[in-house]
């Protein structure tokens, strides 16, 4: 195989280019967020530590969990615990995937919320789209009950409604999956954000 000069200097370029963008990066202060060398401001433990320390307690609603008891609005979306455990399990595989720490050094206090909204409509007033909100009021706290962080985050996931009982109700189940996903990949974030600068 030969190279012609084109793709040598092609190449060339690109290696410089490289090298040059990751020189930039180092002398601005950029450093990765997560593996060894995301050392915390302390200099204890790096983020990943961080993050495996925390025990994760089950996710709570702000709404009665009874779905049809006393308490229970029908204007409020129905109790789903399949969510919450979503969001447990992918925050539990994110954090730590190893499982729940023997020796926890924090706690993750999480309140979920879910709203349906309808988007599209037709001119019968039925629904064609509609956005599933999945909100999360998330705190961390050290073994001492201090509240380290306390934030809120929500994902949003349109999805499509069919005028179908069995399919528009997979519809909305994959939605709730999918927003307790993204929830976990925003907490996850936000806790490394607060390890790498405060840790």
């Amino acid at each position: 195989m030969s190279w012609s000069r084109r793709e040598i200097l092609r190449f060339g370029l690109t290696g410089l280019t490289l090298l040059t963008g990751g020189s930039l990066l180092t002398a601005c202060g950029w450093k990765p967020l997560y593996g060894q060398s995301s050392v915390t401001p302390s200099g204890n433990a790096t983020v990943d530590a961080n993050l495996a320390a925390i025990a994760i307690k089950e996710p709570v609603w702000e709404r009665d969990a009874a779905p049809f008891g006393p308490e229970s609005v029908a204007s409020r979306a129905k109790y789903d615990a399949r969510t919450g455990q979503i969001l447990h399990n992918a925050l539990r595989d994110g954090l730590n995937p190893y499982g729940q720490p023997s020796a926890p050094a924090y706690s993750l206090d999480i309140e979920l919320s879910e709203s349906i909204n309808r988007t599209i409509t037709a001119d019968e007033g039925d629904a064609r789209r509609e956005d599933l909100t999945l909100k999360a009021n998330f705190a961390l706290r050290d073994l001492k009950g201090n509240e380290l962080l306390k934030e809120k985050t929500r994902s949003v996931v349109a999805y499509t409604v069919l005028q179908d009982p069995y399919n528009d109700l997979e519809a909305r189940n994959d939605a709730r999956d999918r927003t307790a996903r993204q929830l976990a990949e925003l907490i996850k974030l936000r806790l490394s954000a607060y390890f790498a600068t405060h840790g």
